[in-house]
């Protein structure tokens, strides 16, 4: 397999577009399955969810879009299997990116917390497309390392549009009974009568008022067709066929990959880049140093202990992300220039110190105000910025040494860790724990309850009797109000139910 890819990567073919689009499969019982997945799949989203979390106390979907997932992927994976195209150990990524995907699924059946359902979407559609791409044949390069993935990616969007129409193409294929000179001539008739009943049916309207009466009770009966029901239907259809353009994309031809050809730009231009990015760096590590670190209550004296912890802080983040993408292409251009390996070395090691600081001020903002979903969010990132700084300096030491599988498993598997930790019970028993302790002077038991009923066994941590009365009271309150639609429903709303939250 190893050789076969090689071969397709040393291959100087032009880049195309999704090859299963130029050459549509004969409709068969397997596009029959495909579009009654994909129907049935958009139905229930669209008539037991939409418009969902645009609605007063909405939710995002559910347990509904776990079910989807698995679906849309078990077809998937049968018709490969059925037709001889899924892959085995040749495919391990694509096993390993399935098994996180579906996991990140379940997720929607466990918790309820909306923000996070909302940050898990992008990552659970990406990650069960590039699987399914690369299980079904579809991808032919390994889908973790580099290319694979930028491949996945681009034909990403593609696969639900290039294959839409073919159900409406099947439809025309269809044989249709010989038309009668009656049945033409009825056409006609019909069409050219129209203009002169309408120009008649006005004059008429206007000549008697009884009749203008009947004709005006008719059409306010045509306000009685639900509207709603029109759109919703019209919903589903056109995120039915896109689903099954997804669908039908497994069963066309490997995407064509990228030729291999070898990418260089002068080391010089790489040093003087980096040299000069690595001067402001160090320049701002030194104050850090001298001002931060060492002398932090001096400067929140001067501004304020709130504006000090967050001052700066997401534009530190925002450079420590710019300074990996411009170190990586730094790396893969001049991988064998030792002064630029060395340089972005230097680069890399003070970006350590600048992520460091961003985590130092983010630490005084939740030590004052405690944490919340986003601040939990950026902790994690700054954690996957720092795991990426670090296998920056091995690629430096090591410039064979593939770092992108292990960044992206880690990256993956970090964050499914991070949803089955249960963030909104983290957040409570913090912000808890900080008002039992005195920490905290007030805890803002409207956020916590606004998250999901996972908070309900910290509220009853509260060691002051009239808060957790007060709490829970709210809690009761607020959930019996944004109880979700079955296809909302997540396992942590049976806490709701319980004697705790009566």
């Amino acid at each position: 397999m190893e050789n076969d890819v090689s071969r397709m990567e040393n291959e100087a073919t032009p880049d195309l577009e999704v090859a299963a689009a130029s050459s549509p499969p004969a409709w068969g019982a397997r596009e029959w399955i495909f579009l009654f997945s994909a129907l049935l799949a958009a139905g229930c989203y669209f008539f037991a969810h939409f418009p969902g979390i645009l609605e007063r106390n909405g939710h995002l979907p559910g347990v509904g879009l776990t079910l989807t997932q698995w679906l849309l992927a078990g077809v998937s994976l049968a018709a490969a299997r059925k037709k001889g195209k899924l892959r085995g150990k040749s495919a391990a990524g694509g096993w390993l990116l399935l098994v996180i995907a579906l996991a990140l699924g379940l997720c929607y059946s466990v918790f309820a917390d909306d923000a996070m359902r909302l940050m898990n979407l992008p990552v659970v559609w990406l990650t069960t497309a590039l699987s399914l791409f690369s299980l079904t044949g579809l991808n032919p390069l390994p889908v973790l390392e580099g290319r694979g993935l930028r491949l996945g990616l681009r034909r990403f969007l593609p696969a639900f549009f290039t294959r839409w129409a073919l159900p409406l193409k099947a439809l025309k294929k269809i044989p249709r009974p010989a038309k009668s000179e009656k049945l033409r001539g009825l056409g006609a008739g019909l069409f050219l009568g129209l203009p002169v009943v309408l120009l008649a049916t006005g004059l008429l309207a206007s000549a008697d008022q009884m009749f203008s009466s009947l004709l005006t009770s008719g059409f306010n009966s045509l306000d009685r067709i639900d509207g709603d029901l029109l759109l919703r239907l019209l919903y589903t259809l056109a995120g039915g066929l896109c689903l099954f353009s997804f669908l039908s994309a497994g069963t066309g031809n490997p995407f064509t990959p990228e030729g291999s050809k070898e990418r260089r730009l002068s080391p010089v231009i790489l040093s003087t880049v980096l040299a000069m990015l690595a001067l402001v760096y160090a320049l701002f590590v030194y104050v850090q140093f001298r001002y931060l670190f060492f002398r932090s209550e001096e400067a929140i004296r001067e501004i304020g202990y709130a504006e000090y912890a967050r001052s700066g802080f997401f534009q530190l983040v925002l450079l420590a992300i710019l300074t990996l993408m411009l170190i990586l292409p730094c790396l893969s251009l001049g991988k064998n220039s030792a002064a630029v390996r060395l340089l972005c070395a230097f680069v890399a090691a003070l970006t350590l110190v600048i992520d460091y600081s961003a985590f130092f001020r983010m630490r005084l903002y939740i030590q004052a105000y405690g944490l919340s979903v986003l601040r939990v969010v950026t902790l994690w990132g700054m954690l996957m910025i720092l795991c990426a700084l670090i296998a920056c300096l091995v690629k430096c030491a090591f410039p064979s040494a593939r770092i992108c599988p292990a960044l992206t498993v880690l990256a993956l598997c970090t964050w499914t860790a991070l949803n089955y930790g249960n963030v909104d019970r983290l957040i409570a028993r913090y912000q808890v724990s900080s008002y039992n302790q005195g920490v905290l002077m007030e805890l803002d038991a409207s956020y916590l309850v606004s998250l999901s009923p996972d908070v309900l066994p910290e509220l009853e941590r509260i060691e002051d009797g009239i808060s957790r009365g007060r709490a829970l009271e709210k809690a009761r309150v607020t959930f019996s109000e944004r109880a979700p639609r079955p296809y909302d429903w997540s396992l942590c709303w049976l806490k709701t139910n319980s004697p705790q939250a009566e």
